[in-house]
C-alpha cells in the first residue's frame, strides 16, 4: 500500500541517519560560491599584474626612445609593438566601448623642460570563468619619466668625429658648473691639449677623452668615457617660413652691404650715404638675402631669417639687439669677424624662447664667432649639422649664458660661460641622459 507523499516527507525529515549529509549539501553551496569566486579573482589578479607589467615596458621603452630623437609616431609604433609583445588580451574578455579612453593601447608623451615623461595605458572587460555574468573593467596605466642628468653647456653631435670638441692654441675656457658633451666615438672625442686649459663640471663622452690632467679642472672624480649619447634635444622643433626680401638699397653703404645711402632703409627712415659717426641705422625683423654689418647697427625685436647668403659681423660693427633670433636657412652662413662690438639676446617667450643662432638641418656651412672684450652674445647657438663652429668668446669675467650646439666645436680663444643664467634662457637646457624611473 502507497504512504501519502505527506508520510514520506515526515519520515525524510524525521530520519537522523541523513541529516547531516543534506545539511552538508546545503552548506556546501556557499562553500562552492566563495571558492569559485577565489578563482576567478585570483584569474583576474594574474591578467591585471601582466598587464601592468606590460604597460610598465612599454612606457620605459617609450621615454627611452623619444628622449633619443624618434619621433612621437614612431615612439608610440614601438610601445605599442612591446605592449602586445608582452601581453595577450584573454580570450574571455571583451573591448571596452568605443568612447572609453581605454578601449585601446593609449600613450601620451611629455617633452617637460625638466623631464620627459611616457603615460601608457590600456583596459578591457573581464568575464570571469563561473561568474561570467558579472564581468568586471581591468584598467592600468604605467608612468615613466627620465630624469634629467647634469646640465651640458656645449654638444657635439658629431657620431663618430675625431676631436668633436677640442680647446685648441692657447684658449682659457672656464665653464664651470657646466658639462661638455660629446656624442663621436672615436678614442679622442674630447681633447684638450697644447697651453690651453679648461674649468668644467665634467666630460661626458660616447668614446674616449684625451685630455692634459695638468691642464683640466673638473668637478667630478673623473672624465665620463663610452657614456650615452645625447639626442639632438631640439630637433623637431619647426623653422619659420621665408618671405619676400628686405630691400637694403636705401641704407648707407657704410653701414649695411648693399646699401647706397640717402634713402629709406628698411622703413625705418633715411640714412647718410657715408660714414657718419654719430648715427645708427635700425633694421627691421624680416627675410634677408644677406646680411653684412659693417657700422653702428640696432635690430629691433623679432626674428631675422637669412635665405641662402650669409649673416657677417665685420670687425667695424657696432651691433645691438634685445629680444632677437637670426634664422640660418638654405645653406646660410655665419660668419663674425674679431673685432666685432656686439650686444645680442634672444626672445624669452615663443617657440624660440632663448635661441640667439638658429641653423636649418642640412646647413653643414662652418660657423666661425669671435668676440672681444667689449661684446656679449646670451642664448643657445643651435647648428646641429654645422661641420664645425669655431668660437672665441670675449673673455670677460661676468661671462655669458651662452649655449653651443654643432657637430664639431672648437674653441679658440679666453671665454668664461656662465652656468646659474636660467631666465636669460628661458630656462632652456640641454641634459645628459639621466636615469628612468616608474612614477606610477
Amino acid at each position: 500500500m502507497r504512504r501519502p507523499l505527506k508520510a514520506h516527507i515526515d519520515h525524510l525529515l524525521s530520519d537522523e541517519s541523513g541529516n547531516f549529509a543534506t545539511l552538508t549539501a546545503i552548506a556546501f553551496v556557499p562553500v562552492i560560491g566563495a571558492a569559485a569566486l577565489v578563482i576567478d579573482l585570483g584569474a583576474a589578479y594574474v591578467e591585471a599584474t601582466k598587464l601592468q607589467a606590460a604597460l610598465d615596458s612599454a612606457a620605459i621603452s617609450a621615454v627611452r626612445s623619444f628622449g633619443e630623437g624618434s619621433s612621437e609616431e614612431e615612439t608610440t609604433k614601438e610601445a605599442s609593438d612591446i605592449f602586445f609583445g608582452n601581453f595577450t588580451v584573454p580570450a574571455n574578455s571583451e573591448p571596452l566601448p568605443e568612447d572609453d579612453e581605454l578601449s585601446s593601447f593609449s600613450l601620451m608623451l611629455v617633452d617637460g623642460a625638466l623631464e620627459d615623461t611616457a603615460t601608457a595605458a590600456y583596459g578591457f572587460s573581464y568575464k570571469p570563468m563561473f561568474l561570467e555574468r558579472l564581468p568586471f573593467e581591468i584598467s592600468k596605466r604605467a608612468i615613466a619619466a627620465r630624469v634629467p642628468g647634469i646640465e651640458a653647456c656645449i654638444l657635439a653631435l658629431h657620431p663618430t668625429k675625431y676631436r668633436a670638441f677640442e680647446v685648441s692654441g692657447s684658449a682659457n675656457i672656464d665653464m664651470s658648473g657646466c658639462t661638455i658633451t660629446a656624442n663621436s666615438t672615436d678614442a679622442q672625442a674630447i681633447y684638450v691639449g697644447g697651453s690651453g686649459s679648461l674649468k668644467a663640471e665634467c666630460l661626458v663622452a660616447a668614446g674616449g677623452i684625451s685630455i692634459d690632467p695638468n691642464a683640466v679642472q673638473l668637478a667630478c672624480d673623473d672624465p665620463r668615457e663610452i657614456s650615452p649619447r645625447v639626442p639632438d634635444p631640439f630637433k623637431n622643433r619647426k623653422l619659420p617660413v621665408t618671405a619676400p626680401w628686405v630691400d637694403l638699397s636705401g641704407c648707407g653703404q657704410n653701414f649695411v652691404d648693399g646699401g647706397g645711402g640717402n634713402g629709406n632703409c628698411n622703413g625705418t627712415g633715411k640714412t647718410p650715404k657715408g660714414n657718419d659717426p654719430g648715427y645708427v641705422v635700425t633694421l627691421k625683423p624680416g627675410t634677408y638675402g644677406s646680411l653684412e654689418l659693417k657700422g653702428a647697427i640696432k635690430l629691433e625685436p623679432g626674428s631675422y631669417i637669412i635665405d641662402g647668403g650669409s649673416l657677417q659681423l665685420t670687425s667695424q660693427s657696432v651691433v645691438t639687439g634685445s629680444n632677437v633670433t637670426f634664422f640660418l636657412l638654405d645653406d646660410a652662413k655665419l660668419v663674425i669677424h674679431g673685432g666685432a662690438t656686439f650686444h645680442i639676446s634672444p626672445a624669452l617667450s615663443g617657440s624660440w624662447a632663448g635661441f640667439s643662432i638658429v641653423a636649418a638641418h642640412g646647413n653643414t656651412e662652418p660657423a666661425v664667432i669671435n668676440g672681444n672684450s667689449a661684446s656679449s652674445l646670451t642664448g643657445i647657438v643651435y647648428m646641429p649639422d654645422t661641420q664645425e663652429i669655431q668660437y672665441s668668446g670675449n673673455g670677460a669675467t661676468g661671462g655669458e649664458c651662452i649655449r653651443l650646439i654643432a657637430q664639431e666645436i672648437t674653441l679658440t680663444g679666453n671665454s668664461y660661460f656662465k652656468m646659474n643664467c636660467d631666465p636669460e634662457l628661458a630656462n632652456m637646457k640641454i641634459n645628459n641622459p639621466g636615469a628612468i624611473r616608474l612614477v606610477q
